[in-house]
């Protein structure tokens, strides 16, 4: 099988996201060796009380600590019942006065793998007792005396609900399952293969943990076979106490390849099948079978990834054939009683889908943020976005400028999206997702702002949260949610944030490769993605800037101008018509007007002269009015050097040049130039002379002009 040369790479990043969302060996080791204590603590106490009939022993996902925040697990308590013995054969019988009771495994044609019958034997003598019953004993086919299962049903446990053979009691935020059990301090035939016949290539387990393993014992849980027509006599044979030492043997990697593997069955197997049918105990035998198969200088962190699709390809091939086996008893067929068949085709098609992505699942896993980290981090993930010829290149930014500002319009106005209309087959799904994750945060973020003002009280909480989503949503791109931050600073009159943004946002529109209006990159720059291979998500974040959209539910958190703006027919906007049956009102704004914009309010309020008056001059530059009519302006700021020479790809298709215009003589009439604001008014209704928000402003520039002034003093 042929590796994909990015599997390296992705392994280590994917190693790095873990380590960062919990799953380091640090903090693994502190989980285990709590529970641990925890555990030791809990068979402490029935001594104390005298109560030497019960053990409490701890299992599941919290001990083993692969339950994280995304994969919140309940905790699975066994209560051993210490005062009865179960033997494998009648010659390890013995007397012993702290035992009441003593049974042996037998098994018959009926019994399936892995369960056995608990067949009464005499206190005094090593006799096995046939033709004998009471409440808790019954005579088999075979006319033995067999404990049965419903035994515990009595014991003082008020579960909520039953599953299998647990009892679900709730505590604060967690879940315990509390099942009681017999144990067998000895090895049950059933498993003699695994501890004594099974060839192991790579020495895994090794000999000693076989030996500490046989040492422990299994345990017996009262559970019959669903489809045994003597389920009420049956007990599975349980190997807990040895699974569980096993899982504290895995290395980082290994351990980190289970939790992957929960990640994947939650997400894309159970999440897209009709039955939950696998669960994580497949997914621990899974692991255990390739660890076995496999040597130990496999398991690498630089390996992570392939040894998942390795375990995924195991799974796979059991669920084709639909035979799990059981590690410890092979016979056994995990499979058998829950129904696989229904949804077996489900899950073999989702397989050989995850199999097919060569790795790219991990960028899809939601929990922790674990595949957005994994994207941000890794720069190789395979994509075929740059070609080496340039014609091929300005086609895919022609087909990425449409599907991006369709995007960016969509998030802004809280709309659904179908990616697979807009984007191209070659540009990877999960990172254009990515991308709207955060256009979404800074555009709802803004949302919410707006719902918080228009309130009677503002709430604060809202208020707290819509920065935390403008924060979360500035790495869209160059420009875009950093300006609706910067925005939301001079709603709340925070001037210098808003002064820090800016400023940032500057240096990033000011410093990239795009020059003038070339949409398409200059030669050292395609010469440069070539070379290095850029993905998507790093691309869209450095050389692109999306328009600033603004929608009607946004009014009372953003500058006033803007509101006429919003209020305008949009039927003259090819992109609406294409998507939409219905106007909605927006505003679309190019990026680096709006910033030279929010620098002029920032500097005005400030009361900067100079600054200000270089911001005027920066936008009547991008918005192509009359240089000639400034002259005074050009004047003041003559010692302030031009650096807006070169910009970011700046994605237009959403924006108005009017709107540009609009926005200077704002400005200007807030600078207290009615007439040059009257002039650019102007220039705006004579590019287009309907549905344009100009002509508010145009009244109040006449009103400005023609007002008689008031003397000072009256």
């Amino acid at each position: 099988m042929d590796i994909p040369e990015y599997y390296e790479d992705v392994s280590i990043r994917l190693t790095e996201v873990l380590d960062a969302s919990g799953l380091g060996e640090d903090l693994r080791w502190w989980r285990i060796n709590t529970w641990l204590q925890i555990e030791e603590l809990e068979q402490i106490i029935p001594r104390i009380l005298s109560n030497t009939n019960v053990k409490l022993c701890c299992f599941g996902s919290q001990t083993e600590a692969t339950a994280t925040h995304g994969l919140l697990s309940d905790i699975d308590n066994v209560c051993v019942i210490c005062h009865v013995a179960v033997l494998r054969d009648l010659q390890f019988w013995e007397i012993n006065p702290l035992i009441e009771d003593i049974f042996l495994m037998v098994t018959d044609d009926s019994t399936p793998p892995g369960y056995v019958k608990l067949q009464l034997v005499q206190n005094d003598a090593p006799i096995l007792v046939n033709n004998y019953q009471d409440e808790t004993i019954c005579t088999d086919s075979e006319g033995r005396s067999v404990l049965r299962n419903t035994i515990f049903l009595h014991l003082p446990i008020e579960p909520q609900y039953h599953h299998g053979p647990a009892s679900s009691v709730h505590y604060v935020g967690v879940t315990s399952d509390q099942v009681y059990a017999l144990q067998a301090h000895c090895w049950p035939d059933q498993a003699l293969e695994w501890l004594s016949s099974r060839v192991r290539r790579y020495n895994w387990p090794s000999r000693r943990m076989i030996d500490v393993i046989q040492k422990t014992g299994i345990l017996l849980v009262p559970v019959g076979h669903k489809l045994s027509c003597e389920h009420r006599l049956e007990w599975r044979l349980s190997f807990s106490f040895g699974e569980k030492l096993l899982m504290l043997n895995m290395n980082s990697t290994q351990y980190k390849c289970y939790v992957m593997l929960k990640y994947i069955k939650n997400n894309f197997i159970n999440a897209n099948a009709v039955e939950h049918v696998i669960t994580s105990y497949h997914c621990k035998t899974c692991m255990f079978y390739v660890m076995e198969s496999t040597p130990d200088s496999l398991w690498i962190p630089n390996n992570l990834l392939f040894c998942i699709d390795m375990c995924l390809r195991l799974l796979l091939s059991w669920v084709e054939c639909q035979n799990c086996p059981n590690y410890f008893i092979p016979e056994e067929n995990m499979f058998l009683g829950i129904n696989l068949g229904p949804v077996q085709v489900d899950i073999s098609s989702i397989l050989h889908e995850l199999l097919r992505q060569n790795g790219r699942y991990v960028t899809r896993i939601p929990y922790e943020n674990i595949g957005e980290n994994v994207v941000r981090l890794c720069q190789s993930l395979p994509m075929e976005l740059v070609d080496p010829n340039k014609t091929t290149l300005q086609t895919t930014f022609a087909h990425l400028e449409n599907m991006l500002n369709c995007v960016s319009f969509m998030a802004a106005t809280h709309d659904t999206i179908n990616l697979n209309v807009y984007m191209p087959s070659h540009i990877l799904r999960q990172e254009v997702v990515s991308i709207v994750q955060s256009l979404f945060c800074s555009g709802y973020g803004i949302h919410l702002a707006s719902q918080s003002l228009e309130e009677d009280i503002p709430n604060q909480e809202n208020h707290t949260m819509a920065h935390e989503l403008l924060l979360w949503g500035t790495s869209s791109d160059v420009a875009s949610g950093i300006l609706k931050l910067a925005a939301y600073y001079l709603d709340r009159n925070d001037l210098s944030r808003m002064e820090e943004v800016l400023n940032h946002v500057d240096s990033k529109l000011t410093h990239t490769l795009i020059r003038g209006n070339e949409m398409f990159p200059n030669e050292n720059t395609f010469s440069k993605m070539v070379t290095d291979k850029v993905s998507l998500l790093h691309l869209v974040r450095n050389y692109f800037a999306f328009p600033v959209i603004y929608s009607i539910s946004d009014v009372h958190c953003i500058p006033k101008v803007l509101i006429i703006e919003i209020f305008r027919s949009a039927a003259s906007f090819p992109v609406v018509d294409k998507l939409l049956s219905h106007w909605i009102p927006f505003v679309g704004l190019e990026p680096n007007i709006y910033l030279f914009f929010l620098q002029y309010q920032c500097y005005h309020l400030q009361r900067r002269g100079v600054m200000t008056l270089v911001a005027l001059r920066n936008m009547t530059w991008i918005s192509q009015a009359d240089l000639h009519t400034l002259d005074n302006i050009l004047a003041q700021t003559a010692k302030v050097p031009w650096r807006y020479d070169s910009y970011c790809m700046q994605l237009t298709f959403m924006a108005e040049v009017t709107t540009n215009l609009n926005l200077l003589a704002y400005c200007l009439q807030q600078s207290k130039r009615p007439m040059h604001a009257f002039k650019v008014l102007c220039k705006s209704m004579k590019m287009k002379n309907h549905h344009n928000a100009a002509m508010w402003q145009i009244a109040t520039c006449i009103f400005s002009i023609v007002r008689p002034k008031v003397p000072q003093g009256n």
